[in-house]
């Protein structure tokens, strides 16, 4: 075995293998691409890119500015120099790979991914190589029987990362792309990996389920009537991966189970406000994401973002950052927004005195298109004399 090999409950994995950096590739250059662009994919061919196609005008179609950002981004994630680089520039896909694949055996290597922030710069996250392919040998102890993984996220985010292209080559199985509006085409023994947003279409579409599908969850908080839906409709079970950008994959449950489980890697200590951080294997101190209930010496439940964030469609949002910008609204007295229960953020409008709503209402759609983010923008708005409260006078939620 090479430096860097891990071995976990007689699952191996050697190193950085070539199927992974392939996929990772392809979704890494395709976001370099959207970012580019303005979000514009329509002329670069689907994923995943075979080895042989050309990157330039008779493959993919990058002009020398966009293939200067893929060769910036493939570095930045995968921690590259330009040492290993040949003498021309690369000019098909496989180069890109032969890149990646150059230093496969460094012991020290670090991935780079960014959080899903929908405000200011995403913060830039790193982590040993050799920590994330010792998560995919224990996960692939966990899913030793999957014949296929099926992958609805792409692998340029960590958990895509993981759980598309590290633990298949762990488990020594292949990897499909499906996407939601098309066949789905499912088949005993696959394993599905998709975000909450993703479930709850699949609840509303999938009538029934082949038998022995296993599905996966992460990147947001699963709705357990979503949960309940899909197990109802025959899926097998239902894995909800709790972590983020900062550390991966922190612990799991399976639904119906209300209490995560943690990784190996993990333990947990004492905090100085109270709470609980987490503790790697080398005694490293990573603070978590969220304000948890510790139920047991290996089991919490999380119980509200540290930060106050929100997760909408993956990205974090912050809800008190929405109703700042909305409250500057000539004609709004005062503003709440929280999460609805569709995974949208939603908004209650305290109207100034002899405001009309109809005209507020336009000059807030004129706010929301121009100052947020798709994620950060409200899809329901409510309007009153007052914020809603409760008894004791602390803010209520409303319908």
């Amino acid at each position: 075995m090479t430096v860097g090999d891990s071995v976990v409950g007689g699952v191996a994995v050697c190193g950085l293998q070539r199927s992974a950096a392939h996929r990772i590739t392809c979704a890494v250059v395709t976001a370099e691409i959207r970012r580019l662009r303005d979000g514009d994919l329509s002329r670069l061919p689907a994923v995943d890119w075979s080895e042989d196609m050309q990157i330039g005008d008779d493959g993919l179609g990058l002009d020398s500015i966009e293939q200067l950002g893929a060769l910036g981004a493939l570095a930045e994630t995968l921690g590259l120099d330009d040492d290993r680089l040949g003498a021309e520039s690369p000019g098909r896909v496989g180069a890109w790979i032969d890149w990646i694949m150059a230093d496969r055996e460094t012991a020290d290597r670090r991935i780079t991914v960014t959080t899903s922030g929908s405000t200011g710069t995403p913060r830039a996250c790193s982590h040993a190589l050799a920590d994330l392919l010792d998560e995919a040998a224990y996960l692939g102890t966990r899913f030793a029987d999957r014949r296929r993984i099926v992958a609805m996220v792409p692998a340029h985010h960590l958990y895509g990362m993981v759980w598309t292209a590290l633990l298949p080559d762990a488990l020594g199985i292949p990897v499909v792309v499906r996407t939601i509006g098309a066949t789905l085409d499912l088949t005993p023994g696959d394993m599905v990996v998709a975000v909450p947003e993703q479930w709850l279409a699949l609840s509303r579409i999938v009538k029934h389920f082949p038998n022995d599908v296993v599905g996966i969850s992460s990147a947001g908080v699963l709705d357990d009537r979503v949960a309940t839906s899909v197990l109802a409709a025959g899926l097998a079970s239902l894995v909800d991966v709790y972590g983020a950008s900062e550390t991966s994959a922190i612990a799991i449950r399976e639904v119906p189970a209300s209490t995560y489980d943690l990784l190996p890697r993990w333990r947990l200590a004492p905090h100085d406000d109270g709470d609980w951080d987490l503790i790697d294997r080398g005694g490293a101190r990573v603070e978590l994401p969220d304000r948890i209930d510790r139920t047991g010496d290996r089991t919490l439940r999380p119980i509200g973002r540290r930060d106050g964030a929100v997760q909408v469609g993956g990205h974090n949002v912050w809800p008190d950052r929405v109703a700042r910008i909305l409250r500057d609204t000539d004609g709004v007295a005062d503003v709440a927004v929280r999460l609805h229960a569709n995974g949208r953020l939603k908004a209650f409008i305290v109207t100034g005195d002899g405001q009309d709503t109809a005209d507020l209402s336009a000059a807030l759609d004129r706010v929301v298109a121009d100052r947020l983010t798709a994620p950060e923008r409200p899809r329901s708005f409510s309007y009153g004399s007052s914020l809603p409260r409760g008894e004791m006078g602390k803010l209520a939620d409303w319908v």
